[in-house]
């Protein structure tokens, strides 16, 4: 460290490309900054500039001796960027990005909570499916669900969800309870065909060896988790959905749980953002909140390790 000064005047002549120019941007005599080098060179027992009267070039040393020198103070700067932005008061406006049936369901409700604490910042939050491909740039930060494609971004696991099977009590009273995985096929059962691939989603289960999927009969298909909920709810048939879709249903007691022994895991939910050296308050504050709410049930008991 004793030789950071000479370091930042040698930078400075390199990328002036003179000690007079060098000179000027450090407010010092050209003199001043000959004698910087010429300590700097003492010092590390090399040359690293070759000097003429008009323009100042590096030897190899110097070359590769500048390449290492400005990035560490290039991450000396976001160091002390870091730090200062993180005793600034979020505010600002932040666009969030997330799943239409995540956060009606889940995340929306929960807002109020983030917005008591942080007045200053303005959300604007887009709800839609990422069917299509998503330009990181249209977004601060953005909830995803499922696989995750390769991006320039940052991410974050929160939680995985699991798969409830559940119907109406009224669908119970007509046709019983399926008391094993295997007396599903002699229930009315409704799927869901996913947006993005038109393909049928199995349901899936616990086993002995782990969860497995098995393809289902069905009765009727749907394209929204929340309409098998509100046909569930009609008195249809059998559902299996994400279980925070019906987490209320199943506390009132709209919806009833059935083969609970069997819950299988399904996708994680996971939030991007820009690096955390790019990270500002607001940014941060956000993704605090959001690990604080899937801390809780009904996902603590399936969070992630």
């Amino acid at each position: 460290m004793d030789n950071l000064h000479g370091i930042l005047v040698f930078l400075n002549v390199v990328e002036a490309g003179t000690l007079s120019g060098a000179a000027r941007k450090l407010g010092v005599t050209t003199a001043a900054v000959s004698a910087s080098l010429a300590r700097l060179e003492k010092k590390l027992s090399v040359r690293l500039l070759d000097r003429t009267t008009r323009r100042v070039a590096m030897t190899p040393e110097g070359s590769e001796f500048y390449s290492r020198c400005s990035q560490i103070v290039k991450d000396l700067d976001d160091a002390e960027r870091v730090v200062s932005q993180s005793g600034r008061e979020p505010g600002g406006l932040l666009r969030v990005g997330m799943p239409q049936g995540l956060g009606r369901m889940w995340l929306i409700p929960q807002l109020p909570r983030f917005t008591r604490q942080y007045p200053a910042v303005q959300l604007e939050v887009v709800c839609r499916d990422f069917s299509a491909q998503t330009r990181d740039s249209e977004l601060d930060i953005s909830i995803r669900s499922g696989e995750l494609q390769p991006s320039r971004l940052a991410a974050r696991q929160l939680a995985k969800c699991r798969y409830a099977v559940c119907a109406s009590p009224e669908y119970f009273e007509i046709h019983g309870t399926p008391k094993t995985v295997e007396n599903i096929d002699q229930h009315v059962c409704l799927t869901y065909r996913r947006p993005r691939n038109g393909r049928i989603r199995q349901w899936r289960f616990k086993g002995t060896g782990g969860d497995y999927s098995r393809p289902i009969r069905s009765a009727m298909t749907f394209n929204s988790n929340e309409a098998l909920v509100a046909a569930a709810l009609a008195g249809i048939g059998l559902i299996q959905v994400a279980d925070y879709y019906v987490s209320r249903e199943l506390a009132s007691g709209d919806l009833i749980e059935v083969l609970p022994a069997h819950k299988a895991g399904g996708y994680e939910i996971s939030v991007l953002f820009p690096h955390y050296q790019n990270l500002a308050p607001k940014h941060r504050a956000f993704i605090d909140f959001l690990v604080t709410v899937f801390n809780e049930e009904p996902w603590r008991s399936s969070a992630l390790p």
